[in-house]
């Protein structure tokens, strides 16, 4: 932004603008986009260059620990993607296994990078089960009971940085907010159809997160009677919907399948296959619905495995929308933008937004 919009931005006077800034420019936190000095602007003449934080005076690193794997992505202060690694985890890993391997990551990434430990600020970090805030810890759940209880204290002690964590929904959801589809959108809601069916949602701008486990779609009840679910209750979305659910569903014709097995049914337009995806985008839809219902958002953006088919997913998602909302009040549908990369572009983006980076830094001799 130049500083008349930031002062536009701010609601006050150039001036004030011009004096703040000038001392950010003195202490290397503030450039121009450009990447020349941010020098104090003529009151004529060509418009003041564009301004950002310094992108060489630090890098905070999204770390995404997945059920077998862990992903790492370093990021500058101007918000560019400088590095990123990727490790192999056991099936049901813990935390003594997992943050070991983050660690390596993000020593092997700032290497890479040409970057030291001592330009890291802080880590966002993503896990895939529920976590309680104020103080950070992630809750007792099944899906990754090697973490249960673990805090963010833990998680910074082993990654030798400042941390905050939070669940992969909310994350995606923070993501697509900064980086993709949700840009310029202060009322949204994202969907992660995926392993478990998570939801993140934006409410005047802001993330809600509640004291944990804010937007757990997933866990919203379709049948009191059906099949246990392994947060403990019967007949959730996710074990009629998520891609497991898909999976056991197509069994009988087609045997144990991967997601790579149900991706290639639907590429050879099995009929079996298409339904049962239809149904479990069916039903996604309903349950999002309800959700809208209560938060009137003005756009869904898809991300996840399942968001990769495109309209197979779309369009059932999209009709029970429309059967299920007045027709003015039914948000706009639409993919993520960000690929795999969402949940981790959402931890840097917490990280940033948390970090206590601001001290100043030396002026040059």
């Amino acid at each position: 932004m130049s500083r008349a919009e930031l002062a536009r931005y701010a609601r006050v006077a150039p001036s004030t603008i011009s004096a703040v800034v000038q001392d950010l420019v003195a202490d290397g936190v503030v450039v121009s986009s450009e990447g020349r000095p941010a020098a104090r602007p003529a009151r004529t003449g060509r418009p003041g260059l564009r301004l950002t934080l310094n992108p060489g005076a630090g890098v905070v690193a999204g770390v995404e620990v997945c059920f077998d794997f862990v992903r790492v992505m370093l990021c500058d202060l101007a918000h560019n993607v400088i590095g990123s690694a990727s490790g192999a985890l056991p099936d049901g890993h813990t935390s003594a296994d997992g943050l070991p391997v983050a660690r390596r990551l993000i020593d092997e990434a700032l290497d890479a990078a040409g970057a030291t430990r001592g330009v890291l600020i802080g880590a966002g970090v993503s896990l895939p089960g529920p976590v309680r805030h104020n103080p950070d810890v992630v809750k007792p759940s099944a899906i990754l009971p090697g973490w249960s209880g673990v805090t963010g204290s833990d998680i910074a002690d082993a990654l030798g940085v400042p941390v905050s964590i939070d669940n992969d929904a909310n994350l995606a959801a923070l993501g697509e907010h900064v980086w993709g589809a949700g840009q310029g959108c202060d009322d949204l809601v994202t969907i992660k159809f995926h392993y478990g069916i998570g939801c993140g949602l934006f409410v005047n701008g802001t993330l809600v997160r509640g004291v944990g486990g804010a937007g757990e779609i997933g866990h919203t009840t379709i049948d009191e009677r059906g099949p246990l679910c392994r947060c403990g209750k019967r007949g959730c979305l996710d074990t009629y919907a998520a891609i497991p659910a898909m999976l056991d569903a197509l069994r009988p014709q087609h045997g144990r399948l991967t997601r790579a097995g149900l991706m290639a049914l639907l590429a050879d337009r099995d009929p079996g296959a298409i339904r049962v995806v239809s149904d479990a985008a069916e039903l996604v839809g309903q349950q999002l619905a309800a959700a809208c219902h209560l938060l009137a958002p003005r756009r869904v953006v898809l991300v996840g495995a399942m968001a990769e088919t495109g309209e197979e997913v779309l369009a059932p998602i999209r009709a029970a929308l429309r059967r299920n909302i007045a027709p003015n009040e039914v948000p706009d549908l639409v993919l993520g933008t960000l690929g795999t990369r969402h949940t981790a572009l959402g931890a840097i983006a917490l990280a940033l937004g948390e970090s206590d980076w601001f001290p100043p830094t030396p002026h040059p001799t």
